[in-house]
């Protein structure tokens, strides 16, 4: 998982993320990898999912580069819940440097109930019980 530091506020729905990521993430000359922007998202969106009591799978991702993200800079992500409707949880996050919004992420979360999800797991690992 990408090294972000994560702080819940639960009875808001929101979450929030600190990062500040060195030259293993690079992508760009001084930027953060897009790809690693992507698995940020993917971590802040599905932790402030689970603040719903009904956590689930990574369903679809989107991500918007809006800047660069720079390098050895204080990151903040600020994630919520749009709606739950059903199964299916929607989230949005944003990602600064400083007061600058450099990519926005969009997430939808299906929840798995958790006998059938043991079931698949039992399953993957060929065991019987």
């Amino acid at each position: 998982a990408p090294p972000i530091r994560l702080d819940a506020d639960p009875e808001n729905q929101r979450a929030f993320g600190y990062a500040n990521f060195g030259s293993p993430y690079e992508g760009p000359p001084g930027c953060l990898h897009g790809g690693w922007v992507a698995a940020s998202f993917d971590e802040v969106l599905g932790f402030v999912n689970s603040l719903t009591g009904n956590p689930g799978m990574t369903a679809r991702l989107t991500v918007n580069y809006r800047k660069p993200t720079p390098l050895y800079t204080d990151l903040r992500f600020e994630a919520f819940i749009d709606r739950v409707e059903g199964r299916k949880t929607f989230t949005h996050c944003h990602l600064y440097a400083g007061d600058v919004l450099t990519a926005e992420g969009e997430g939808l979360f299906v929840s798995v109930d958790g006998e059938k999800f043991l079931e698949w797991i039992r399953k993957r690992r060929g065991a019987t019980d």
